[in-house]
């Protein structure tokens, strides 16, 4: 497990880091940050699914709600999750496996700094060892550590700060744009990590050189570039990065909302209505001479109808005054 750890994912990831180095200027801070944003390129698709699962899941909650007041049984109310999880097509483990990913990258890299600026014998002796046979690469060893005013090598309190604001910020943005959750818990448990994941990335930052402070840095600005622009429907850039069914909302689950509310909403009975809109009337517009002719017609025809009419009362006042006479 240890062979395939370190020669499939520490050691090229070592390599990597001294080739952005040696192409940026032999500066290793810009190597970790270009690296980041190519890690975060790499795990863009994981990342876009993982947020597309996150935002289903809220947009499920008043459906799960529902079920768990509904049905008391365990059984039972998972089974009728599991279907409102095929009708909308969702998946559970959509949220979990792209973080499962992204872990031992995490790890690895941690690894990577810790050892890329090791600075003593032994440090540097265990470096080379995990170094290509490249002369561009062996001859760049030991790196240099100054990045702007701080030692990547070193621990850095006001880089700790930088971490803690910028993640802060980061899960700000996201709650943000999150549905309010009428859970009181949901509510209470998002409010605590607003400020616990800030708070524990500072101190992490405060253990660990600060080369790995640059990256947390650097992956919290770009995580929050990417949900300003996932939850942003109408950026034309995201729409043109990610293609492949992967904005927000999910369509699936918003038909589905619809629907349900089509079902719960009472029908309304039909109102026969005989009197005429005074809006109808209002817009109806004068006779014009286009108009005449018809007008014309029903007038001559209600003439026509009340002389029938006289002559019919004048024949029967006839008849009666002739059988009188008799």
């Amino acid at each position: 497990m240890g062979f395939l750890w370190n020669d499939l994912l520490v050691n090229p990831m070592i390599n990597a880091l001294i080739i952005l180095s040696n192409a940026l200027f032999d500066n290793f801070g810009l190597a970790i940050i270009a690296f980041t944003i190519v890690i975060r390129l790499a795990t863009f698709p994981l990342t876009i699914r993982q947020l597309r699962t996150t935002r289903a899941m809220q947009e499920m909650q008043p459906q799960l709600q529902e079920i768990q007041k509904k049905y008391k049984d365990p059984k039972r109310r998972q089974q009728e999750m599991m279907k409102l999880y095929r009708e909308v097509g969702f998946n559970p483990l959509g949220c979990i496996v792209p973080f499962a990913v992204q872990i031992p990258i995490w790890i690895a890299l941690f690894q990577v700094i810790r050892r890329t600026l090791g600075t003593t014998p032994e440090a540097l002796l265990g470096l080379s060892s995990r170094l290509y046979d490249w002369d561009f690469i062996t001859h760049s060893v030991p790196l240099n550590s100054e990045f702007l005013f701080i030692d990547l090598a070193e621990r850095s309190v006001p880089l700790a700060i930088l971490v803690a604001v910028a993640t802060f910020y980061q899960q700000k943005l996201s709650t943000a744009t999150r549905s309010p959750s009428k859970d009181d818990r949901q509510a209470a448990t998002n409010k605590m990590l607003l400020y616990l994941m800030p708070l524990m990335f500072g101190w992490f930052t405060l253990t660990v050189p600060a080369g790995l402070g640059v990256y947390w840095f650097t992956t919290s600005l770009v995580g929050i570039a990417t949900s300003y622009l996932y939850y942003k429907p109408d950026n034309i850039t995201l729409r043109w990065l990610v293609s492949l069914d992967a904005l927000p909302p999910s369509a699936k689950a918003r038909a589905f909302q619809e629907s349900q509310k089509a079902s719960e909403a009472p029908a309304k009975p039909a109102q026969l209505t005989t009197e005429t809109p005074a809006s109808d009337t209002a817009d109806t517009p004068l006779n014009t001479d286009d108009d005449r002719p018809a007008d014309d017609a029903n007038s001559s025809s209600a003439a026509a109808r009340r002389r029938r009419r006289r002559r019919r009362r004048r024949g029967g006042s006839g008849r009666s005054k002739s059988e009188r006479a008799d």
